[in-house]
């Protein structure tokens, strides 16, 4: 029942690249806002939104630079899925033939969809970190403001409040050094950077697509069976689906005596399990009977 682990793809060299670009806009941002916090220059709301427009102008090469290499990536890595099935195909005992223009025209539909996912989710980190960033600056603006109508200046009490004032400051720095400074929180309550949620993003949907890539070629061979691939160290979610033998259609419950799971009965429906996830699906039978008898017209 062993079965090969999903692989590294050809598409995650790539994905890897434009991974270094969101790493150095995100060095780029906490610079920025670090620069800010320290200038003092907040609390005047021309130079505050100078800083805030140089973080959003960041933020805006990021997106002209990375979405549509995205949308390749995708595209390969739906490319690559289908090319892996194939290869696996032929390895089987019956061959299946083709089924003229089947598998090009979901490649389509499946393949937009996607690219549409992964530019969504860039986008929309992009946008919080961008409204995080804003509200930094609001925050610091009201702080500096405050101070400035406390007490005379001079004064202990102000010499205290203004001490107190620069070690809060500090704080912030070291926290946005050593958290990354600039990230949001998910629906789910957990804190991202943006570097690190573009990865987790991007790995997810790139994998999705060779999977679904997969499936399209799988579907254009007449095949309904596959196995899920077999990780070495897998997490607790995808333990007990290694090496499972799946329908992609769930029409199938049972093969050579051998339990058959519906795909759709997996965490999310099937390889990637969960976000980061490099599990994938390997033909294992052909409907070859009924799909001869498709193609001749026979009942």
């Amino acid at each position: 029942m062993a079965t090969e682990p999903g692989q590294r793809l050809h598409a995650d060299r790539r994905l890897d690249d434009l991974l270094a670009i969101y790493r150095y806009a995100q060095r780029v941002i906490v610079a920025q806002v670090r620069e800010a916090l320290r200038s003092g220059d907040l609390v005047r709301a021309n130079l505050r939104r100078a800083q805030l427009a140089a973080v959003l102008a960041t933020l805006d090469q990021l997106q002209a630079e990375t979405d549509q290499t995205a949308r390749e990536i995708v595209r390969s890595a739906y490319v690559e899925g289908a090319s892996t099935a194939a290869t696996q195909i032929t390895r089987l005992s019956v061959e299946a033939p083709e089924i003229p223009g089947a598998f090009a025209g979901v490649s389509t539909e499946a393949v937009q969809a996607l690219a549409d996912s992964i530019t969504d989710r860039l986008d929309g980190a992009r946008r919080t970190v961008g409204r995080q960033v804003a509200d930094i600056y609001a925050r610091e603006q009201r702080r500096t403001a405050l101070l400035s109508i406390l007490g005379a200046e001079g004064s202990p009490r102000t010499a205290a409040q203004g001490m107190a004032f620069r070690l809060l400051k500090d704080k912030q720095v070291r926290a946005l050094a050593r958290q990354g400074g600039v990230g949001f929180i998910d629906r789910a309550g957990k804190r991202w950077q943006l570097d690190t949620y573009a990865e987790m993003a991007t790995r997810t949907v790139v994998r999705e697509a060779a999977v679904e890539g997969a499936k399209a070629r799988m579907a254009s061979h007449g095949i309904d069976l596959a196995r899920v691939s077999v990780s070495p160290n897998p997490c607790p979610i995808c333990r007990p689906w290694q090496g499972r033998l799946v329908s992609l259609d769930g029409s199938t419950a049972d093969y050579q005596g051998e339990a058959v799971a519906s795909l759709s009965s997996l965490p999310n429906g099937g390889p990637p399990m969960h976000p980061r996830c490099t599990h994938s699906l390997q033909p294992v039978a052909v409907r070859i009977d009924a799909l001869r008898r498709e193609l001749a017209g026979v009942a």
